[in-house]
């Protein structure tokens, strides 16, 4: 999955990404959130979109999908299937990552999963935000309180 680069006594890290993108200027923003709900289920890393004057001076949206390649044939399939889209551009790029993995801390109120993303000399923890919203309507409390008491 990730293989190691050159290595200076810490932990450096690429794997290869396929960016997709095509324009868009026939769909409406309800339609383009459905469709990003299923590129995601289909496998995409990350999908966005981003206002752009497309031909013959339309707004219209870019489309932007980062897929690993084992999920990318099935990816560009649901581009087109919920997409009016007729062409789909791709690179392939490297891409520096740190590497992650996954802890959970137990609360009184309930697990808590922190993500955990190391490498470059530098560590980060982040705690799951759907295990805080969990917990916040289950007792009640904000968001950032849930976090504070996590420590």
């Amino acid at each position: 999955m990730l293989k190691s680069v050159i290595t200076n006594e810490i932990n450096e890290f690429m794997d290869k990404i396929v960016e997709l993108r095509c324009n868009l200027d026939d769909m409406t923003a309800e339609a383009m959130g459905f469709a990003l709900e299923r590129i995601y289920e289909a496998g995409a890393v990350e999908a966005f979109t981003m206002s752009v004057m497309t031909k013959k001076n339309r707004m219209g949206m870019l489309l932007t999908v980062l897929v690993k390649p084992d999920k990318e044939e099935e990816v560009v399939k649901t581009i087109f299937r919920y997409t009016s889209t007729i062409g789909i551009r791709r690179l392939v790029e490297d891409r520096y990552v740190l590497e992650r993995h996954e802890e959970v801390k137990e609360t009184p109120d309930g697990p808590v999963r922190i993500k955990v993303s190391e490498g470059y000399g530098i560590c980060r923890r982040k705690p799951e935000y759907e295990d805080l919203k969990a917990i916040a309507l289950k007792t009640g409390k904000s968001i950032d309180q849930v976090r504070t008491e996590l420590g």
